[in-house]
Order: C-alpha cells, then structure tokens, then sequence
C-alpha cells in the first residue's frame, strides 16, 4: 500500500500546528522550575530562564514584528519590550515567567475563539454536497447537490440530509428538522408533505420533487445569514476594537512617563522602569478585546442551532434596548389559518342564505378569506354562476341565479356603492342585485403561545405592545384583549404600515416588529429590529434582521432574553477585567507587585472571561 506524501504532511503539519502552542508553555513551564533547583548554578539557572523566554517568546516577538509593519501597536509589542527591559535589569526569572504566562493567556485566548467560532460553523453541517438522482429507468445516480434543478425527482435514505427543498411524492416516515428550527421532536411526513433542505431523515427511504435549487433551499439561506451575521459588528464591538487601536500607545506613553519623571526627582531608575515595565504588563487587553466578538459569536451560534438566527451583533444590542413591540396580527399572532365566525343577514334573510351566496361569489378566489367561507359553507352548487371578477382592492362579483352577487371588505363595497352602515363592523359584506344583506365574521386561529409571549417580553422590560394589521378594528381589538396588547392600528395598507410604524418609533426608545408576510418586507427593514415568522416568505427573510425558523413565537421572548444575557456577560467581562488590572497597575507601582503577577492577573482574568461567555453557548429558554 502507498500514501500520498501531501496528504501525510498536510497532516502532520496540522498536528503539530495545534500542538505547538500547548508544547511550548509546557517546556519553558519544565525550565523554569529546573532553573530554582538548588545545586545549579546561577550561570545555568540564568541560561534556563533564557532558554524559556526565548522558546515562549519568539511567537510573541514575530507577532509583534508583523503588527510593526502594519503601523499597528499590540499587546504582543508591549510584552516584547518589558521582557527585553527586564533582561537588562537582571530580572531573568521576570522575564521567562512573563513570555510563559504570556503563552498560556494566548492559548486560553485561541480556545475560547475556536470554540465560539465552531459554534457557529457547526451551522454549515445541514447542507449536504450530494443528491440521489432517480433516473427514468427507477436508478439512482449520484450527483452534485448543486446541479439539483427545480422538479427532479431525488430519493432520500436513510438518515441522509434533504439535499433541497422539495415535497415527498413517495414514501412515509419522518425528518429531523432541528438544524433548522431547533425543535427535537421529529416530523411525520407523507405524500404531498413539503421538506427542506438540512433536515435529517428517518429510517425510511423518501422520494421528493425538487422545488428550489441548492443555492436557494433553506439551508443555504441559513448558513448565508451565519456567515453575514459575524461580519456586522455591533456599537459595543466597534467601541471595543476602537479602544484597542488607540489605548496601547496611550500604555506605552503613560509606561514611558512612569518611567522618566519619577526617576529624575529620584534618581532611582532601575527601581521606576522595573514599575513602568509592570504597567505595561498588566495593561494588555486580551480579556478586554477579546470579550466582545466572544460573547456575541456565542450568543449567535447558540440561538442559531435554536432555531433564532440573528444577523449580527448589533441587532443583540438593539434588541436588548427595546421596549416596543410591534406585531403583525395574521400569521404572526394568529397562525394564518382562517374560519368563519358570526354570519350576519339583513331583515328577512337567513344566515345560511348570505353564506351561501358568498360562497358562490368567493368559489373562484383563492384567497385565504374566500377559501375559509367556500369551507364552512360546505358543498356549492355553481351550476348558473358566471362573470366571476376578482378585485385588488379586495373582493369578487359574479352573475348567479339569484341575481349580481358582491362580496369584500368595507373598502371594496364602498367602491362599488353599497351602504353597510346598517350592518355590524365585518371583514367581509355581500350585497345582491345592489342592496347589502349581510356580513361576515372571520376569525384567525390564535396562537397558543402568543399570550404568554406578551407577557414574558413585558416582563422582559419590552413594556409597550401594539397591533399593525389590515383586518378589522373589531378583529384587531379580540386578538389583543386575548394576548394582553396595549394597542391596535386597523384596516391598513402596507404603506399605511410603514408610516404607522415610523409614528410609533418616535415615542419608543426601540421598536421591534414582528411579521411574516411579502406586505410586512418595507416595516420589518424599517423597524429597529424586524422579526420574521420562517423562512418562508424571502422577502420577509430578507428585510428582517432576525429569523425564528421554527415559527414558534416563543422563541421571541427567548430571543430577547439571549440579548439581554449576551450584553449582561459582556458588560460584566470588560468591567471585571479593567477593575483587575487597575488593581494591579497600582499595586504595582506601589512596590507591592511584582512583574509576573500582572501577567498571571491577566491569564486568570482572561480564564474568567472566557468561562463566563461559554454560558451564552447554551439558550435558556425563558
């Protein structure tokens, strides 16, 4: 058998680039204990030490060489030159203990980022590369998943990953959608059930039509908005990456100065530079920047594999600030399946006979309304019925036996002047042969949790709660005595939307919008974060600045709750990690500290940091 010597070194190489940084910790850690060991002597105890600085701190000196070219001041260059002055003080243990400890806050610092940043790249998992094609003679050919075009037929095994979304038209079993969505509770599907991609199957073999390509299946799309997600930084890490650039040349000016001024009233200088050069230690910012892209890529990773994708850091903050919520009612509130409610007749009619005219009016319609009233009407004799004309501005005519049949919203039938003033507040009026004979109540089907939501995020510190919808002042007034909302805005158009949204936010300190459909695109992208309900509208998905793929409303108030964690830990990493090293600055200068307890400070500070962000891994559900 042979190898491929690449391969074997590509290998190695990436063996030993892992365990390089662990190595020499460990080494210059074994030479620095030898070097106190009592019979030697001082000349080879001071080549010990020598030898451990120069094993720990080469890595250090080539980082900070490679920041100098850049015009960029690190902390690496603030460590070279307190060893490189402490050799010339004859502080040979300082130094060697420095660049090991250094090693170590290093390391610490490259596990808490790999580890953050797995979170997130465990999101890439849920797409698979290849396809079973179904061949027209009943065989399977393997394929690029990319090459999947919209209405291929694919077979599915066992535990695969749905390569792209599509619908089952052979087979029964059940898929894993919690790369998606976060729920661990397997999905049943059958002929004619809809799956996308990411998700795991079962133990049985499906086959399904293609409806998308790869590239626009849901997987892809999630792991899109993961990966666009980290590069948009929030306020709180810019403000971070700002006070890194600007605070270690004020260090080096303050170490500088520390060193200068005392020392030429004193004369005393090996005594002050020996204290600048522990200022200098103790002010590196490793824990400090370190905190920000930790906390927030861990929050981002956790609520992602939770079914909450959040497009960046800077929708956490601006989540965890507000104290506004807007929803959508249709869909978002309620979950967009509709039925008849009170059926309403003029004088002399019954409400059978208005159902069933709507029915015949609304037979052709496709829309959601006109489907529940063709529903609860039941069977619909259409033998008569013509001239069928469907309106934008919100209802349907035809010519039936019984004579010219309207039905829509207030606005459509006062288009077409008919007077309902003498007729309850419905979504839907019928009027025949040019009088108005009743109304129609439809009733969305609210959303088990969505109470509960409303009263979590009020306790959240999201105290204000309002309703944006097209439907009826008296559809919008039930959903919010049921959920516990302040407000309503009913009978508006999308425009009417946006221009409500922008009057609401100037009152708010911000505002979040909750809303799944095409019509809710322009107010999710104007709202200080926009909430889309799944993934299924694009437009919605792509407005919006959060994603809660499994469309449980729940996972709002969980959302926010993250955001409020995430900022909580960030706020108490950097202040924790400033009040340490101030400490330790003016023990330091005070003679009480010496050169290597700033450094151990400031690995112990970074372990802290570094534990108390790993929390932000797992979501707490609120």
């Amino acid at each position: 058998m042979g190898c491929n010597c690449n391969e074997c070194h590509s290998h190695e190489n990436k063996e030993n680039g892992r365990l390089l940084p662990i190595v020499l910790p460990a080494v210059g850690t074994a030479l620095i204990i030898v070097s106190y060991i009592s019979y030697l002597n001082d000349s080879v105890s001071k080549i010990m030490l020598i030898a451990a600085t120069a094993i720990c701190g080469i890595p250090i000196f080539i980082d900070a060489v490679k920041s100098l070219k850049k015009k960029q001041i690190t902390e690496s260059f603030l460590l070279v030159v307190a060893v490189i002055a402490a050799f010339f003080l004859g502080e040979f243990s300082e130094a060697a203990v420095v660049s090991v400890l250094f090693s170590v806050g290093e390391l610490m610092e490259d596990y808490a980022s790999d580890k953050s940043r797995k979170s997130i790249e465990a999101i890439f998992g849920i797409i698979s590369d290849e396809a079973n094609l179904v061949k027209d003679d009943g065989t399977l050919e393997k394929m690029d998943a990319d090459d999947v075009k919209i209405g291929d037929v694919l077979a599915v095994l066992p535990h695969e990953i749905v390569p792209v979304d599509g619908e089952v038209i052979k087979g029964i079993g059940s898929v894993d959608a919690s790369a998606l969505t976060g729920e661990s509770m397997p999905l049943e599907v059958n002929e004619g059930s809809v799956v996308s991609s990411g998700m795991m199957n079962g133990d049985s073999t499906l086959f399904i039509r293609a409806s998308a390509a790869k590239e626009n299946s849901s997987a892809t799309r999630i792991v899109e908005l993961v990966e666009q997600a980290t590069l948009k930084k929030g306020r709180a890490q810019r403000a971070v990456t700002t006070f890194a650039k600007y605070y270690t040349p004020a260090v080096i000016a303050a170490a500088v100065m520390i060193a200068v001024i005392p020392s030429l009233i004193t004369g005393d200088w090996q005594g002050w530079i020996y204290k600048s050069l522990i200022l200098l230690v103790a002010s590196c910012p490793c824990a400090v920047v370190i905190s920000a892209p930790l906390a927030f890529f861990s929050s981002m990773g956790a609520a992602a594999k939770n079914g909450m994708i959040i497009k960046g850091s800077r929708y956490i903050e601006a989540l965890s600030k507000a104290d506004t919520v807007v929803f959508d009612k249709t869909g978002t509130l309620t979950t967009g399946q509709l039925k008849v409610g009170k059926v309403y007749a003029a004088d002399g009619l019954n409400a059978d006979y208005v159902l069933n005219l709507a029915a015949k009016c609304e037979y052709y319609s496709s829309h959601p309304i006109a489907r529940a009233i063709v529903a609860e009407n039941g069977e619909t004799d259409m033998s008569g019925v013509a001239d069928f004309n469907e309106s934008a501005g919100g209802g349907t005519s035809v010519t039936a036996p019984e004579g010219i049949i309207f039905c829509g919203g207030e606005r459509y039938m006062n288009n077409n002047g008919f007077d309902i003033s003498l007729l309850p507040k419905a979504p839907v009026y019928v009027a025949l042969d040019g009088k108005t004979i009743g109304a129609i109540e439809i009733d969305g089907e609210l959303r088990s949790e969505a109470p509960a939501t409303v009263k979590k995020l009020r306790r959240l510190g999201v105290e204000h709660s309002l309703i944006l919808t097209g439907d009826t002042a008296e559809q919008a007034r039930k959903v919010c005595a049921k959920c516990g909302i302040d407000d309503f805005r009913s009978n508006l158009l999308p425009e009417d939307k946006l221009t409500a949204l922008e009057e609401i936010k100037e009152r708010a300190n911000g505002v979040i919008y909750v809303g799944d459909g095409v019509n809710d695109a322009p107010v999710l992208a104007a709202a200080d974060v926009g909430v889309a309900m799944g993934l299924g509208t694009q437009a919605a998905c792509e407005a919006a600045d959060i994603i809660l793929t499994n469309t449980q409303l729940s996972c709002l108030s969980d959302t926010v709750y993250q955001s409020k964690r995430t900022m909580s830990v960030l706020k108490i990493n950097i202040a924790f990690a400033i009040a340490v090293k101030f400490i330790v600055i003016v023990l330091g200068i005070l003679g009480i500290a010496p050169m290597w307890s700033a450094i151990a400070a400031d690995v112990g500070t970074m372990i802290v940091c570094v534990a108390n962000a790993a929390r932000l891994m797992k979501v707490k559900r609120y």
